[in-house]
């Protein structure tokens, strides 16, 4: 189907759309994508926060879409559903050239929840700066406005949260300065986003305190922690990792099983490899999932994986909270 055609077609609210008309707009050229925000005006905004919603699902089930030009231009738009969904549809982009757009949003007097999500998107960029990916420049904006966001009082807490784990790899003495705080916080929330942002720095002192953390009441907490261990990469948490993987909330389980994955080592490979035989379907295939992620890193050229002994699962959907 011709892109113009589509374009008619999208414009027709009762229009049906198949999933595999949505190559459309993949890869558009600037040509291309003038005519796509000429017709875009036209669409009810009911139309609109549906397309945006699909393309995002469309590219995550097909890694060979990019949407990046669409989601780009919804970076200005006025409607804040769809705006956070654009954002979410940028989540795998590395270009730079969204910076600015982010940063202009988190500024903004938009609403906290968009302001969050705008924080959240920029997180990954910190993690390009320190691995030289990106210019000092951009880890310097980048800086300032997230440590701007932590050091306003009057900032929403949820703005904030998102901003502590957004900045923690630059981990300066004043980011652990806030990451203490948050620790010490009786908001959950803020406590969680400190434990995962402890992890996020790749700060070694931070493993103990973290640790403790395991054995925590709150799943949330719990979930974090494992999370943050995987981030760190310390092979000392993987027997304290243990007990997760018989964990009573199935999500505090799996993200066992990727710490365990991320850390890798030869006692992390014995326990997976248990998983892989002995879980439920889920852990099944996670555990062979982190399998194959700690041999391919081990030895990318000779990857092979084989687990021929190991019964195909019983698939069961897991249980999210």
């Amino acid at each position: 189907m011709a892109l113009d055609l589509f374009l008619e077609t999208l414009a027709d609210d009762s229009a049906h759309v198949a999933a595999a008309d949505f190559i459309e707009l993949s890869d558009l050229s600037p040509e291309e994508l003038g005519s796509f925000a000429r017709a875009w005006f036209d669409f009810s905004i009911e139309r609109q926060r549906w397309l945006v919603a699909r393309l995002v699902e469309a590219a995550e089930d097909n890694a060979e879409l990019d949407f990046t030009a669409v989601f780009k231009m919804f970076l200005k738009d006025e409607d804040e559903e769809l705006l956070e969904k654009a954002m979410e549809g940028l989540w795998e982009h590395e270009d730079r050239s969204i910076i600015p757009g982010l940063i202009q949003i988190i500024r903004s007097d938009r609403s906290p929840s968009v302001r969050a999500a705008a924080a959240v998107a920029l997180g990954k960029f910190p993690v390009l700066v320190q691995e030289g990916k990106l210019l000092a420049k951009d880890g310097d904006s980048i800086q300032q406005t997230l440590m701007e966001v932590l050091n306003d009082p009057d900032q929403h807490l949820e703005v904030r949260r998102r901003s502590l784990e957004a900045v923690a790899p630059f981990n300066t003495s004043d980011i652990n300065e806030f990451l203490s705080r948050a620790y010490e916080s009786s908001d959950l929330k803020l406590k969680s986003s400190s434990i995962y942002a402890m992890g996020r720095t790749g700060e070694p002192a931070w493993l103990p305190v973290i640790l403790k953390e395991l054995d925590s009441r709150e799943p949330t907490i719990r979930y974090e922690t494992a999370h943050a261990c995987g981030e760190l990469g310390d092979e000392d948490a993987v027997p304290h990792l243990i007990p997760l993987l018989e964990d009573d909330d199935y999500q505090v389980q799996l993200a066992g099983i990727k710490a365990l994955g991320k850390i890798g080592g030869p006692l992390a490979k014995k326990l997976l490899l248990h998983c892989a035989k002995e879980g439920d379907a889920a852990l099944e295939d996670a555990a062979r999932d982190e399998l194959q992620n700690i041999e391919f890193l081990e030895d990318p050229m000779a990857f092979t994986l084989s687990l021929i002994h190991i019964s195909e699962p019983t698939r069961r959907t897991p249980i999210s909270y």
